[in-house]
């Protein structure tokens, strides 16, 4: 029902931008030219706080994990699959919407609540939910990320408080056309001093089921910016699954291409990483007043500026970097939140197991990293054909 998926989703969220003050808590194989260990080891060319990234928090402060506590399964895969690629995180229990009480809601809406908040003053906090996956060079495919994301916010490195991208952080009158850039020396940046992803961001949305990019004649406010990574560790398009958002990802651009920009209508909050201005927003704008919607599409409003909101620094990745897990079998083995359209996803099947766009998937490849392995599945080969429509 969409009432459940509001309860549990946007519960579960408002508690982790609430906590982020507070909490210090088919297939084909083929061996690739690193070892298990190596995404963890940041390359010769990362310097200043770009070297963070290959760090246990992946450049952010912390890295908290919703999770209901009955949901042992999760947890153990969660702390596994952190384990094997290097990186810590702390389980934050979920709440399902039953066990909130209406007098804490806020007002508006009963499919929210609202926690105390504390004055833990984290900088930064990626909150993932707990049957996420992601890629086991998940290190140096944020770096890119990161470099583009600079690229996009950052000032140019000539002195002139001038930006790559013309309509950041506001487009001028009579800008008509997105500007496509290419990372690379000849577009070099002031170095970050606060964070290895920028001085000036809110949210990094690196987890979501859809998206598209901002356009003037929709989005006139949004920055249009776009920084386009040649990355391999993207399927080939036969196997891109573009979810809820804009095919245009794979109309305008070849194989292997990830699109960084300004959010725009972003879909489900699978992993999102919020500045410490970010969270004090949020926890504001969806725990203190109306939670109108789920809380991906208030963190869309927030973001992209809608209903009277200020614009806000968000930034994503098409296709996006993390992913809901699906076990073969029934849905229902997975995830305890039922679909759009209140059909239970216990009722769907899935003969495989898959993590949709991602390709040395950590989940997919746990035993041979605890065994030390290197021959590691590739989920979707470039040579396979185009995937199935599996229920999502």
């Amino acid at each position: 029902m969409l009432m459940y998926r509001t309860q549990v989703i946007a519960l579960a969220a408002v508690l982790l931008v609430s906590l982020f003050f507070f909490s210090l808590s088919q297939y084909s194989s083929f061996s690739p030219n690193f070892s298990s260990r190596a995404s963890s080891t940041a390359p010769n060319s990362a310097t200043g706080l770009l070297k963070d990234i290959y760090n246990e928090t992946l450049g952010f402060q912390k890295i908290l994990a919703i999770s209901l506590p009955s949901r042992t399964d999760h947890r153990d895969a969660f702390v596994l699959s952190t384990a094997v690629t290097g990186i810590k995180g702390s389980f934050v229990d979920g709440v399902a919407g039953k066990d909130v009480l209406d007098k804490v809601l806020p007002p508006g809406d009963a499919n929210a609540f609202t926690v105390g908040v504390v004055d833990q003053d984290l900088t930064s906090a990626l909150i993932m939910e707990d049957d996420v996956d992601w890629d086991i060079r998940v290190k140096s495919q944020l770096y890119e990320f990161a470099g583009a994301v600079n690229l996009l916010t950052q000032p140019l490195a000539h002195g002139n408080s001038e930006y790559a991208d013309p309509t950041f952080p506001t487009p001028r009158e009579g800008s008509s056309v997105h500007t496509e850039m290419h990372p690379g020396p000849n577009l070099s940046t002031v170095p970050p001093k606060l964070s290895p992803y920028g001085d000036d961001w809110d949210v990094l949305w690196i987890g979501h089921c859809g998206a598209r990019f901002p356009s003037m004649e929709q989005d006139p406010t949004l920055p249009q910016g776009r920084a386009l990574l040649t990355d391999p560790t993207v399927p080939s398009q036969q196997h891109v699954f573009i979810g809820f958002g804009s095919d245009e990802i794979l109309r305008a651009y070849p194989n292997h291409t990830r699109a960084i920009s300004h959010t725009a209508e972003g879909v489900c909050t699978l992993a999102y990483a919020v500045s410490q201005r970010a969270a004090r927003q949020i926890l504001f704008d969806v725990g203190l007043r109306a939670l109108q919607n789920p809380f991906d599409i208030m963190l869309r409003k927030y973001c992209d500026g809608l209903d009277g909101r200020k614009v806000r620094k968000c930034y994503t990745a098409q296709p996006s970097y993390m992913a809901h897990h699906r076990a073969a079998g029934k849905a229902s083995k997975s995830s305890d939140i039922q679909d759009l359209e209140g059909k239970e996803e216990g009722e769907a099947q899935s003969t495989n197991a898959y993590t949709f766009n991602v390709r040395l998937s950590t989940k997919m490849n746990l035993q041979k990293l605890v065994d030390g392995d290197t021959d590691f599945v590739d989920q979707w080969p470039d040579e396979r054909e185009g995937m199935n429509k599996i229920t999502w």
